[in-house]
């Protein structure tokens, strides 16, 4: 984890390390986390990246977020500077707003706080706040500030174009037909019975990850590029993956397999996938229902 991505959130572990630690931080550290809402403020986190940012505003898959900093001496026109009342942290912030993007929900870690200065959609204060005020332009482009503003900019770029789930494009058939692969092929390569290869010359079904690395010497592709053929998968199932209350589940079955979390998720994904197709119609299906199942299974009553 580089410094510059890790600042903010080790200056709010220092803060929180001081002698006076509000309850509200206590309370919003130990509790599981739930969806995320507008005025929170939530460690954002996503392979060695780590970044505090404030919640503007929440759609069904993605969040308006904005870097927030403990480190007030640094500021652009666009950052909105907070005193310590402005939220539970009970610590002067820098809001970031000419920085907002627009996250995926599975870039959130964990709720740390809440801010009580309300805020519009795009991140600026709304009409009714009050107690902030504007920062000024940057020095120079040389200037601390800028170098600050930078490492922030860079950060905010790798949340918001993290990616877990393969889009699927639907080709998989075409694919597998143009090198030659039919039923008995798959069967032989992959070690699956005769409904299962149908249902992926079909279309029914997607390939999982050790099946695409298995295939990908045949079909001179990298497992990430045949996963992308597969058809699409469902919005509410890889949401529901998505959420951040699923990934301390998940980040729990990584560290019992030995496995990143990238690979925890499309796990769950493609198993609770399967398990629906043989079962039900996907569309059909309680996806929320099957993911507790799946985490049960792996986990234990305790995931739960």
């Amino acid at each position: 984890m580089s410094q510059a991505s890790s600042s903010a959130y080790e200056r709010l572990r220092a803060a929180a390390a001081q002698l006076h630690v509000p309850d509200a931080v206590r309370t919003a550290a130990a509790a599981a986390p739930g969806d995320p809402r507008p005025g929170q403020i939530w460690r954002a986190v996503w392979e060695g990246v780590v970044e505090v940012v404030a919640v503007a505003a929440v759609d069904d898959t993605t969040v308006h977020a904005l870097p927030v900093s403990l480190e007030t001496r640094f500021y652009d026109p666009d950052t909105v500077l907070l005193p310590a009342e402005a939220s539970t942290l009970e610590q002067p912030l820098a809001l970031w707003c000419g920085l907002g993007s627009r996250l995926p929900w599975y870039v959130l870690d964990r709720q740390v706080s809440e801010l009580s200065v309300p805020l519009e959609a795009d991140g600026s204060p709304a009409p009714d706040a009050s107690g902030y005020r504007y920062g000024s332009p940057l020095p120079s482009p040389a200037s601390q500030a800028a170098e600050f503003r930078s490492a922030l900019a860079d950060t905010m770029e790798v949340l918001a174009t993290a990616r877990w789930a393969p889009r699927g494009s639907g080709g998989l058939p075409a694919l597998l037909r143009q090198c030659g692969l039919g039923p008995t092929e798959l069967i032989h390569r992959l070690s699956i019975k005769p409904p299962r290869a149908l249902a992926l010359l079909r279309a029914q079904t997607p390939l999982t990850p050790p099946e695409a690395r298995l295939l990908a010497p045949t079909l001179g592709m990298s497992a990430d590029a045949i996963l992308a053929a597969n058809p699409p998968l469902p919005d509410r199932l890889v949401h529901e993956l998505s959420r951040p209350a699923r990934r301390e589940q998940i980040r729990r079955l990584a560290h019992l397999t030995g496995t990143a979390e990238r690979e925890v998720r499309w796990q769950a994904l493609f198993a609770t996938l399967t398990l629906a197709a043989r079962q039900e119609r996907p569309a059909e299906a309680d996806w929320p229902a099957r993911v507790d199942r799946y985490f049960h299974v792996h986990l234990g009553p305790e995931s739960e």
